[in-house]
């Protein structure tokens, strides 16, 4: 990375009932894609326009009886600037990889159906639901890779498999049927 990056550290301690918050806290930071440093340590690049969340999370914190410091961290040194980036990168890596291995669930599935010969509608709509979901979870996973996992081209790439697979089973269904 040629600029420096900020970061924002938060560090927090939740009562340990009910255990709603610490939930909460933990889907949060997942959703925008921090990384913990250790239990209740987390830092996120203030590369989005997710600081203002984070905020509001603070916040629920502290009104729900737990603490919370939000720190903004101006500049870090190269090498430990380069071990965040590569720990982001591992946490994206990772997600791709469980997208990936959906995808491959979801190609089995369409070869499953096609040697069966079920062409139906109602497998269409199942399997179109499958693609929506699928598009929705690579969306989640782009928004938080921050600094361009190795995995992101290839999860693209089965992504865009996946779409031609269905559309292949959507023609297969509509000549069995008669509609084109």
């Amino acid at each position: 990375m040629s600029e420096k990056i900020s970061w924002l550290l938060l560090i927090y301690k939740v009562p340990s009932e009910p255990s709603t918050l610490r939930v909460k806290a933990w889907r949060k930071l997942k959703e925008v894609g921090a990384l913990y440093l250790q239990q209740s340590v987390a830092v996120y690049p203030g590369i989005n326009n997710l600081e203002n969340e984070i905020r509001i999370l603070t916040r629920d914190i502290k009104e729900s009886g737990g603490e919370a410091l939000l720190l903004q961290v101006a500049a870090l040194s190269s090498e430990d600037e380069n071990y965040l980036i590569s720990k982001f990168n591992e946490q994206r890596d990772l997600e791709y990889e469980e997208l990936m291995d959906k995808c491959n669930d979801f190609f089995s599935e369409i070869e499953k159906e096609t040697a069966k010969q079920n062409f139906t509608f109602a497998e269409l709509e199942e399997n179109d639901e499958e693609i929506d979901k699928l598009s929705r979870w690579f969306s989640k996973i782009k928004e938080r890779d921050f600094f361009g996992s190795e995995k992101r081209q290839k999860a693209e790439e089965m992504m865009a498999k996946c779409r031609q697979y269905l559309l292949e089973f959507a023609e297969k269904i509509y000549k069995k049927e008669g509609t084109i």
